[in-house]
């Protein structure tokens, strides 16, 4: 029996890549949540130590970071049209599957706000400028965009959070969109 030496790996045993560490590391917040995500246990993952992961993601939260990079990169690409409701409507759609694919991301967010990146802020922005036209006020813009944005939270982590169905049933996104169309038809 051979026993498995420390350090870096030989160029032909694994070949490790921020890409690959990130891959995995989110399979495993996915799959366990924020207490699995550790060097220790990403480490065991590919042989390696804790450090050599290290000198290719940075810290933990560089992780966490990157992973928020990953799940809402393409959050803000929707068909443009003219009408604020819609572009609302899809933007809103983005981010819902991004949360349910990948709602323990999403709560470090709502945990850790200095993890919210350029693509979430244009997203916010771009949900504030659509609310603003809509009711032609930017107070009151504001106030409907924030409205929209933590109703979308509230319901986005709900549901993707059940683990089976309830007394109501599967929340899914056709109920999102009743909640919305709501509050669209009182604008």
């Amino acid at each position: 029996m051979t026993s498995k030496s420390l350090g870096r790996p030989t160029n032909d045993e694994l070949i490790l890549s921020k890409d690959h560490i990130l891959k995995v590391a989110l399979k495993v917040l996915d799959e366990q949540g924020e207490i699995g995500l550790s060097f220790r246990k990403l480490a065991n993952v590919f042989g390696v130590t804790a450090m050599a992961l290290k000198h290719h993601v940075g810290s933990r939260q560089d992780i966490i970071k990157s992973l928020v990079e990953v799940v809402y990169k393409n959050v803000n690409e929707i068909t443009i049209t003219d009408d604020s409701k819609e572009v609302i409507r899809a933007l809103l759609d983005n981010y819902c599957k991004c949360v349910f694919k990948h709602p323990n991301v999403s709560r470090l967010l709502l945990i850790d706000h200095s993890l919210i990146n350029k693509e979430l802020i244009e997203l916010t922005n771009s949900i504030r400028k659509h609310a603003i036209s809509l009711v032609n006020d930017e107070t009151e813009g504001i106030l409907l965009a924030d409205l929209i944005v933590d109703y979308t939270h509230g319901f986005a982590l709900a549901a993707a959070s059940q683990n089976e169905k309830t007394d109501l049933g599967v929340l899914t996104i056709n109920d999102f969109y009743k909640g919305i169309d709501w509050i669209f038809a009182r604008v």
